[in-house]
């Protein structure tokens, strides 16, 4: 159950059956003390009270229903505005996996041929060697080899670049 001090009324509305009535109960509420005991929460605060001629309760439902209808609209709009940020959030998150997945098959295929043309090259090497040379060949091999530490230095700098990407979305753009 709710407390009663929670409960924040800021308007309500009373109905009379004769006007001349509610005149009266106007012009003499109106600006008085609330009342109650002096402990009451209410004790001190005072009655606003207006009589609203010509006005009537279907008047007032037509009102309430209008605003109930453009804080409903607003709403939406708002609930729109969060879908499409989130939407867009995860279309660059896949994206930068899919870039990440591509960068990695790519840098693996570099690998594999600068391999394949290392052991080709060896090959033609031993072959040459392993033969009686009949001219002398001054022109020097050019051999490639590959460090398995510069793949590991591309995954370093991988990591660091997502972490600074995802550091970047999470932080709403600012740099730390």
């Amino acid at each position: 159950m709710e407390s009663r001090k929670n409960r924040i009324f800021t308007e309500g509305w009373v109905e009379f059956a004769n006007k001349h009535v509610a005149r009266e109960v106007a012009s003499s509420l109106n600006n008085t003390q609330v009342g109650g005991k002096r402990r009451s929460p209410w004790h001190s605060d005072l009655w606003n009270i207006k009589y609203l001629p010509r006005f009537t309760w279907g008047l007032l439902n037509e009102r309430l229903a209008y605003e109930r209808a453009v804080h409903k609209s607003r709403l939406r709009t708002e609930v729109a505005i969060v879908k499409r940020e989130t939407e867009h959030f995860a279309r660059s998150v896949k994206q930068a996996k899919r870039e990440k997945k591509l960068k990695s098959k790519a840098a693996k295929d570099s690998v594999l041929q600068v391999d394949t043309v290392t052991s080709l090259q060896q090959n033609v090497d031993t072959v040459s060697s392993s033969a009686a040379p009949t001219s002398v060949d001054k022109t020097p091999t050019v051999t490639t080899s590959i460090h398995p530490q510069k793949s590991s230095q591309n995954k370093q700098k991988d990591k660091v670049a997502n972490s600074d990407f995802l550091r970047r979305i999470f932080s709403g753009g600012f740099q730390q």
